[in-house]
């Protein structure tokens, strides 16, 4: 693999992505990257080491604003919108550059780390395709999650939502959700929702009472990105009062084994946004493992399999129903859940 051509194009591209998708502080940075890697050494050294590693801009990015968070770069936090910071992106990337120059192991290090997302507005999709499935089957929910990372998901229904003409769950919560909706609204708002059990299993599992681990999840919060950073930090604090079972290991054979539908019980399978991740093989496994755990269900022990995962222009969420092998398409959106197209059926 050529890195010098590789790697100042993905910082580079990346830079644009991300400003498209409203984080221009973070998209200077990473085309600020890509400049420099042209001109200098310790940074092209550095990232030349980690070329195979994929996503090397979230990465990076990642990794100066975990340094930033945790009050180990402090000239780059008086620029960080995240820290409070006054949002001058080239002097907080030539503040990032210096501290590069003088702690090139710590990034080293922090380079190796896998890209952590966890999107808490993903949950109002979920919490859609749940409602249609407790309407169907309005049973004691068991739900297990693939590709958890810090289980924050698993807590859906603990968070409040609110929508055009419509809202659900606790008042309380610190966590309320208010994606951006283009059509529509989620069915079944009336149905029961009672969750019994919650479990999750990641390869790279993080724990949100950790303050490491929580950082490690806000540092791939795009820094100027406030509602996004906000919201995540109240799911933490939830996830910290009502912890979830995460284990580590492969979701896919960790679900064949503890996923088996339960008798009396509605028993749920989930994932969001794992699958352009995984190869071929590995998808066509993760789609023969629901099906052999569907070949269990009945009336009176149901499975639902809900995912949102890639489609064309964007994402939908899905859920199918077993027995009956019923599929209902929930709702179309991006990769953070946004711009929602709710389908009526």
């Amino acid at each position: 693999m050529d890195a010098a051509r590789v790697v100042p194009q993905d910082l580079a591209g990346l830079g644009e992505s991300c400003t498209r998708m409203g984080s221009p502080f973070f998209g200077t940075i990473l085309r600020a990257a890509a400049a420099a890697y042209e001109r200098d050494e310790t940074l092209s050294t550095m990232l030349d080491r980690h070329v195979d590693r994929p996503r090397i801009g979230l990465r990076l990015g990642g990794a100066a604003h975990y340094r930033v968070l945790r009050g180990l770069a402090p000239e780059a936090a008086a620029h960080y919108p995240s820290t409070g910071g006054d949002g001058d992106a080239f002097a907080a990337w030539n503040a990032i550059l210096a501290d590069i120059h003088a702690n090139t192991q710590a990034y080293d290090r922090l380079l190796e780390r896998h890209v952590q997302t966890n999107e808490v507005a993903r949950a109002m999709p979920l919490l859609g395709a749940m409602l249609a499935y407790a309407h169907a089957w309005p049973l004691d929910l068991r739900v297990f999650e693939i590709g958890s990372s810090a289980g924050l998901l698993l807590n859906f229904d603990r968070y409040r939502y609110r929508g055009d003409g419509w809202v659900w769950g606790d008042e309380r919560s610190p966590v309320e959700l208010q994606n951006r909706t283009v059509s529509g609204a989620p069915q079944y708002l009336d149905a029961p929702i009672h969750v019994i059990e919650r479990h999750g299993c990641d390869v790279h599992p993080l724990n949100a009472a950790d303050d490491d681990d929580a950082d490690t999840l806000l540092s791939f919060v795009w820094p100027d990105q406030h509602e996004r950073f906000e919201r995540l930090r109240a799911a933490l604090r939830v996830a910290r009062e009502h912890p979830v079972d995460v284990v580590q290991g492969d979701g896919i054979d960790w679900a064949r084994m503890a996923a088996q539908p339960g008798h009396g019980t509605a028993t749920v399978v989930f994932h969001t946004v794992i699958t352009e991740h995984m190869t071929a093989d590995t998808t066509a496994r993760l789609g023969e493992t629901i099906e052999a755990l569907a070949a269990h269900a009945t009336p009176s022990a149901p499975l639902g399999w809900i995912r949102m995962e890639p489609a064309e222009s964007g994402y939908d969420t899905r859920l199918t129903r077993w027995p009956g092998a019923e599929e209902l398409p929930i709702a179309r959106s991006d990769g953070h859940a946004q711009h929602l197209r709710w389908y009526d059926s």
